[in-house]
């Protein structure tokens, strides 16, 4: 009876061991499970600000290209990213390009106009471009109003509007030649 009860005792302990580094696996599988979503997170914290990024084109003058589908989190980086770039350059124009964002619905729109009203207040006259005969279609059907909202059709448009806005323009002149450089 003994040998029954030692050769069961031995057992049981043979399978807590086993359970116990079952549970170590696990536990070193959650913590690797939990850096790779902490990296995921990261990454798409990193794409999101990169695709929201303030480019300053001319005195005064930024643009903000936009890329890939918007939600609302996206939206609140969007205008925090306008902002921040019509402080940071003094910019009198924010031009919006929408070229790259293929579908805007009554939230997307609705922010659009938010931002363009809060830049506004900035002291900074925004322009929405890149308007594809999609979204416009879209925009109508959805009964968006953008008549408070300047828009351009391209991003060359929105450029020569803001110049003419702001009394500037580009001139072509002479190039230089190579006696213009010697001293």
């Amino acid at each position: 009876m003994s040998d029954t009860h030692d050769s069961e005792i031995e057992r049981l302990r043979a399978r807590v061991a086993e359970l116990e580094q079952q549970v170590q696996r696990y536990e070193t599988m959650e913590r690797e499970f939990r850096a790779s979503e902490e990296r995921m997170h990261r990454l798409i914290q990193a794409v999101r600000e990169m695709s929201t990024s303030v480019v300053p084109i001319y005195d005064e003058i930024i643009v903000l290209p936009l890329v890939g589908s918007i939600d609302s989190q996206r939206s609140a980086q969007i205008m925090e990213a306008l902002l921040n770039g019509i402080q940071h350059y003094a910019a009198e124009i924010a031009i919006i390009d929408i070229t790259g964002v293929s579908v805007v619905d009554t939230s997307v729109a609705n922010h659009l106009i938010q931002t363009t009203r809060a830049a506004s207040l900035l002291g900074a006259h925004c322009v929405l471009v890149g308007i594809s005969a999609e979204v416009a279609q879209a925009m109508v059907h959805l009964g968006i109003d953008l008549s408070t909202v300047v828009t351009r059709s391209n991003l060359q448009a929105g450029i020569e509007y803001a110049l003419e806005r702001l009394g500037k323009q580009i001139t072509t002149r002479t190039p230089a030649t190579p006696s213009d450089f010697l001293v």
